[in-house]
């Protein structure tokens, strides 16, 4: 069996993350997982502290999936602003402690779908959202 790299099991994580927080996924490479401006979230009506928790996740997911890898200038800057809309209500030291814990467990009850996206991005080095959503809906 070919082994997953870590590259593909850290796009891959934020790509899940995006998804089960609502959160659409434009594009995925081994490079970078490029997700929807938050307008359609906030539009559904969720408190900018949902959209926190979900850029929270989502920023830290790729490294909770594959530990050895680093967080990009993007993972940092979606971070940045998951702190930025909890601020109204929370510490970022707290934040970023919730943050960890979330996105850890985050990845292990998704670690199926986060590894069964990963083969394929490994064999195909990008995906469009459109694909993403067809290979995570079948690991349902």
């Amino acid at each position: 069996m070919k082994t997953i790299s870590d590259g593909s099991l850290h796009e891959a994580g934020h790509c899940v993350a995006a998804l089960r927080y609502g959160i659409g996924v434009r594009r995925v490479s081994l490079d970078e997982c490029e997700i929807e401006p938050p307008g359609d979230f906030l539009e559904q009506g969720r408190h900018h502290g949902a959209l926190a928790v979900g850029y929270g996740v989502i920023a830290l997911a790729g490294q909770a999936a594959a530990p050895k890898t680093v967080m990009s200038t993007s993972d940092q800057l979606l971070l940045a602003n998951a702190y930025f809309l909890g601020s109204f209500a929370d510490c970022p030291a707290e934040m970023s402690r919730a943050f960890s814990v979330l996105a850890e467990r985050f990845v292990l009850d998704h670690r199926e779908q986060i590894e069964m996206l990963a083969k394929v991005l490994e064999e195909r080095r990008s995906l469009s959202g459109v694909e993403v959503l067809e290979i995570i809906g079948r690991g349902q």
